[in-house]
């Protein structure tokens, strides 16, 4: 029975100290954040499940990190993965065309641009009860890169102003009409 509790003793304060708590705090982080929109007691189980299973199999995790040498990786999230290839197959469209997004626009700021103007455009869509295809906002979002890079990020917002109220009055430009498909 001693063994036992000190076993256990021995994982729950490696739940708090060491490599092990550092890789549980980044599982705690992510969690938080993946199901942000979740209720409390969804969130915060998970963690508790975790550290709980964490507190009786904390060998095998020492194992691994010492014998096997393999540290843990950071987790990525699906949304991260998703930007990145968004980011890649934009500059990839952009140097084919010889146009925006060029190297001139950090990636951040392409998805910044790229949800503004796809929300926007969707919303404007969204009031008329119309839809506009994913391949047409993306040429609406390519053709809004290159204005950012030439004009700035106040005429691009101005721009996007009379092009949805132009949109909202008129309807799609013929130009915006062509698609583009990314993937």
């Amino acid at each position: 029975m001693i063994e036992f509790l000190t076993y256990l003793g021995i994982g729950i304060i490696s739940n708090f100290i060491g490599p092990l708590a550092k890789h549980l705090a980044i599982e705690d982080k992510y969690s938080l954040k993946e199901n942000k929109n979740k209720s409390w007691f969804y969130r915060y189980s998970f963690i508790i499940l975790t550290r709980s299973f964490m507190t009786i199999f904390y060998p095998v995790f020492y194992f691994s990190y010492y014998i096997l040498k393999r540290k843990p990786e950071e987790p990525i999230s699906f949304e991260d993965k998703l930007n990145t290839s968004l980011v890649k197959r934009l500059r990839e469209l952009g140097e084919y065309n010889n146009t925006a997004p060029t190297e001139n626009i950090s990636d951040e700021k392409i998805i910044e641009i790229y949800t503004l103007i796809c929300s926007s455009f969707r919303n404007a869509s969204s009031d008329k009860q119309e839809r506009i295809p994913a391949n047409n906002l993306n040429t609406i979002a390519m053709k809004f890169f290159k204005v950012y890079e030439e004009f700035g990020e106040d005429f691009m917002q101005e721009h996007l102003e009379y092009e949805l109220k132009k949109y909202t009055t008129e309807g799609l430009r013929p130009e915006y009409q062509r698609g583009i498909s990314l993937f």
